[in-house]
């Protein structure tokens, strides 16, 4: 057998270097690690979550985007416990919720119970069939109600309630809701048609989390992996939907023709809409080329990098993370697609 290329060429992992310290007029807390994560995506903090399935779900994307960076779910669950997983994520965090959970008046206490207790919250505005807004039901409004079957509309706050007219600032919001001393406030069109809902404790958030990836509605941010399979299209199509601002299309070998195939698509499916496609892993710069020319708008870099992973061991297959990083940051050298160091 003859060998195509019988150069061995040197790699490094972080393990093998050391940054040599010099003069700094830079104070700790002044230094900005600020980032991309896609052509389009910025994180204040360069950390992403993996979406491994012991690793990453609603949770930890909630308190990795309040602390700067994004948490990829992971895709070993159906699609719609993904999609919630995704919109769990988008509510737990809001300037105004633009899709607030409802109730009709005529369903029970019960309900309501239920309600606030699967969406991990203490208060839902009551709706009518025309989506105009009849009334509030809270947890100080149920405290006291033993008997489950009452209609909403025995029970909800529905005399001088406190509502917000559309288009009303945050900090007007928080002058309101601590005047009239209440931790919910609707806001309605000129029809009294709910069209969002400002709470305090998500003001509270804003304060307490100045650094937190949001996007342009005052969301958390928060990406999905999806594998390469028959249905790919139609996940990122649902978790588009579900509100996802990133998709990580996540195999073990992003160079390959196949999954290239199913990459291309995806970015010329999705080019016109509101979501970031991620890709890899890859471990060269040719392979990190070939994803940036698929449209991806960032590229997963690491094959074996990881301290549990055993790619390297068991198939011998694999690059020092390190030199992968640099062959993969200057074959994308003017292309404006970021590299994630994975593992």
């Amino acid at each position: 057998m003859q060998l195509v290329n019988s150069e061995i060429l040197e790699g490094l992992t972080f393990d093998d270097v050391l940054l040599v310290p010099a003069r700094s007029e830079v104070l700790p807390r002044s230094v900005d690690v600020s980032t991309k994560f896609t052509r389009e995506i910025s994180l204040h903090t360069p950390i992403v979550s993996s979406a491994m399935d012991t690793v990453t779900e609603a949770d930890l994307a909630i308190a990795m985007a309040r602390s700067g960076g994004i948490g990829v779910i992971h895709k070993n669950m159906t699609i719609e416990q993904q999609c919630e997983q995704v919109r769990r994520v988008k509510r737990a965090e809001n300037g105004m919720i633009y899709d607030p959970v409802t109730i009709g008046p005529e369903a029970t206490v019960g309900d309501a119970l239920a309600l606030m207790a699967k969406q991990h919250i203490g208060g839902i505005p009551v709706v009518d069939n025309a989506g105009k807004l009849i009334g509030i039901i809270t947890n100080r409004d149920l405290r006291f109600q033993d008997n489950r079957k009452l209609s909403i509309s025995e029970v909800m706050t529905k005399e001088n309630l406190i509502t917000a007219k559309k288009g009303i600032s945050l900090e007007e919001a928080t002058c309101i809701l601590r005047s009239s001393k209440v931790e919910k406030l609707p806001v309605v069109d000129d029809d009294n048609t709910l069209v969002g809902l400002i709470t305090y404790k998500d003001l509270m958030k804003i304060k307490d989390n100045p650094i937190a990836s949001k996007d342009s509605k005052g969301r958390l941010l928060v990406a999905a992996a999806v594998g390469v399979k028959s249905d790919t299209l139609d996940r990122i199509e649902m978790l588009v939907s579900a509100g996802a601002d990133a998709v990580v299309i996540d195999t073990a070998h992003g160079h390959s023709v196949g999954v290239l195939g199913v990459i291309a698509k995806a970015c010329e499916a999705f080019k016109n809409r509101d979501i970031q496609i991620v890709a890899g892993n890859v471990a060269t710069g040719e392979g990190a080329k070939a994803l940036a020319d698929a449209g991806v708008s960032a590229v997963k870099v690491g094959i074996g990098p990881g301290s549990i992973c055993t790619t390297r061991i068991i198939a011998g297959v694999g690059m020092p993370q390190l030199t992968a990083v640099m062959l993969a940051s200057k074959a994308l050298e003017g292309t404006g697609v970021p590299v994630i160091a994975d593992g």
